[in-house]
């Protein structure tokens, strides 16, 4: 039997989705040269707050996106999703000539975005070859490219299932085209894409994991802006899994691009206190997640507003020159909570690294216990702090803790963007903790009406799966 995140299972379904593109290879697609892989990841601990210079923990997961590639002669691309069952069709081919103007300059982002308004997936494959070519780490796509993908990453579930897609397929454009790219270069080039083309605000650890990671590892990546710590393996006898939890709020974007802004206007509050106090140099390090959390109770936290209407926060501090933030004049910013949330996260990551470190050195279970609870807080922190929980993932989070320790289930949290979307549980490796937690997942779908899926297992990011030719 291939189980998923094992190199039985990696082998057995590269095979099968060879024979897969095999079968469905368009008659005029030129020739399938080669495969790439990128798996989706777990936000463990600390990505909702890359943007504030968090510590940040990923899982790659066992699931990911396979992308096969060859090169075309009729100067077009086509993309084909295999096993398609979203919104606009499976398939989708345009001419090489749309990318670009008539004096041979690249369209503008916008302009060849809305060339895919009546099939909005394809915009991460196109979208990666435009930020390519855009960047000039791609040369050309002359004479075009077949693109067909298969992806088993739950979407709209905070796995990265965009990143994976984007990821591989710029691992896979660049080594068709012989385009030398170094690996901060294809990242770059997906986090544009996932703007400028996607549309979407991407974290600064989505892509990394589906790059960089190691199977039944955690990585870490200090978000300032990239700095990759490198990876920890889980101690002998524990293990994390995600479960997605079967819904997701629809508010999840706006709730998440809320909580970055707002916690930007609480470092912008902070920088303009530290200039009237005549601090020198910055302190911070230009990053909220350096502040320490007794620092900030101490200097910071009762001069920051709980709350300010857009128009009524630049009126008291000012212009956001330099911000990197859209203000919305009539909407309301939490700003306090939000900023707290930032401060708080960073320091519940490094303590849960302690704690995991000292599991890997002794073996002591009570330290398990006291990772579990920080897991614990940083949910509770997503709730009521910044207001991304669920009332189904604060069920399942509690069925989680009634089990408790004694059946090796030591903690559960919100993860990614929150509202829904999935959970990251630390847990045994032993057969009884997976039956208490799928338990309480049964528990769960009674009580709640939605199902949760269990996703057990890890996989190499698409840097150690590597460009697998078929020549």
């Amino acid at each position: 039997m291939a189980l998923p995140g094992t190199a039985n299972g990696e082998v057995a379904g590269f095979e099968q989705f060879l024979e897969t593109c095999r079968s469905r290879w368009p008659a005029d697609g030129g020739r399938m040269q080669l495969v790439t892989r990128a798996p989706g990841r777990l936000d463990f601990m600390g990505g909702m707050a890359d943007y504030s210079g968090a510590l940040a923990l990923q899982l790659p997961i066992a699931r990911g996106a396979l992308v096969a590639a060859g090169r075309r002669d009729d100067q077009k691309v086509y993309v084909e999703s295999i096993g398609w069952n979203g919104e606009g069709a499976p398939r989708f081919e345009f001419p090489l000539s749309c990318l670009y103007q008539s004096d041979g300059q690249l369209v503008t982002a916008d302009a060849f975005a809305s060339r895919f308004a009546s099939c909005s997936w394809v915009r991460h494959v196109a979208g990666v070859c435009y930020t390519l070519l855009e960047s000039g780490a791609l040369p050309h796509l002359a004479g075009g490219v077949t693109v067909l993908l298969q992806s088993d990453i739950p979407s709209e579930a905070g796995l990265a299932s965009s990143a994976a897609i984007q990821v591989a397929t710029a691992k896979a454009v660049t080594a068709l085209f012989d385009a030398e790219v170094t690996d901060y270069q294809l990242i770059a080039a997906c986090r544009t894409a996932n703007l400028e083309i996607v549309g979407a605000q991407a974290g600064l650890v989505d892509h990394v994991p589906c790059l960089w990671g190691e199977a039944d590892a955690l990585l870490q990546v200090r978000c300032q802006p990239d700095d990759v710590l490198g990876t920890v393996s889980l101690p002998p006898d524990v293990r994390i899994v995600a479960v997605e939890t079967g819904f997701r709020l629809p508010l999840f974007r706006q709730r998440y691009a809320d909580n970055r802004t707002a916690s930007l206007l609480g470092k912008f509050v902070i920088d303009g206190l530290l200039r009237q106090s005549g601090a020198v140099g910055d302190p911070t390090g230009g990053y909220l997640a350096n502040i320490a959390p007794s620092e900030y109770v101490r200097r910071f936290r009762n001069e920051l507003p709980v709350k300010r209407r857009g128009r009524d926060f630049v009126a008291e501090f000012g212009q956001l020159d330099g911000l990197d933030v859209t203000l919305d004049p009539e909407r309301i910013y939490k700003i306090r909570s939000r900023t707290e949330h930032h401060i708080y996260e960073n320091d519940r990551t490094h303590r849960f690294m302690e704690r995991l470190s000292r599991v890997r050195r002794t073996g002591e279970r009570d330290a398990l216990v006291e990772a579990g609870e920080l897991l614990y807080a940083s949910h509770w922190s997503y709730g009521q702090r910044c207001g991304m929980g669920s009332i189904e993932t604060d069920v399942l989070v509690n069925l989680v803790r009634q089990q408790g320790p004694a059946r090796g289930l030591y903690g559960a949290k919100i993860t990614g963007g929150g509202c829904g979307g999935s959970l990251a549980v630390l847990m045994s490796r032993q057969p009884a903790a997976m039956a208490a937690l799928e338990e309480a997942c049964a528990t769960y779908a009674s009580r709640t009406g939605k199902r949760a899926t269990i996703l057990a297992g890890s996989s190499p990011g698409a840097a150690a799966f590597g460009v697998r030719m078929l020549d």
